[in-house]
């Protein structure tokens, strides 16, 4: 219940907006801002008629127009170029895996299979 109020407070004299009863006045209508339209009337120019023949035109009509062929080939080379992405990160994926297994073995060559509780008891489940 959003409530108008005249207060003696604002400076201005105008209206503000309360959202309680007790709040402070949280929207102050500025009077002095408000929109004031065109004081003259628009010149519109007269143009001269497109003709829909004309090679101008359809050239026109040609770089604002989208060929839904166009549209399929670029959605078909960004797929591949996701694909492709998405092909490398599975890659670097294994490649990190592996190389954290090779540590893994040589960590355990070098201080045993005790050498980490966590890796000794997934090793004894296996």
């Amino acid at each position: 219940m959003t409530e108008v109020v005249e207060d003696d407070s604002n400076a201005n004299g105008g209206g503000g907006v309360r959202l309680f009863r007790d709040a402070p006045i949280g929207i102050v209508f500025d009077r002095a801002n408000e929109y004031q339209g065109p004081l003259k009337r628009p010149r519109i120019i007269p143009r001269e008629e497109v003709d829909e023949k004309s090679k101008k035109f359809r050239q026109q009509i040609k770089s604002a127009a989208v060929d839904g062929n166009d549209i399929i080939a670029s959605a078909k080379q960004a797929r591949e170029k996701f694909l492709a992405k998405l092909a490398a990160r599975e890659a670097a994926a294994k490649l990190k895996a592996q190389k954290e297994e090779e540590r893994v073995a040589e960590l355990k060559k070098i201080r045993g299979e005790r050498w980490l509780p966590a890796i000794a008891r997934q090793m004894r489940l296996k």
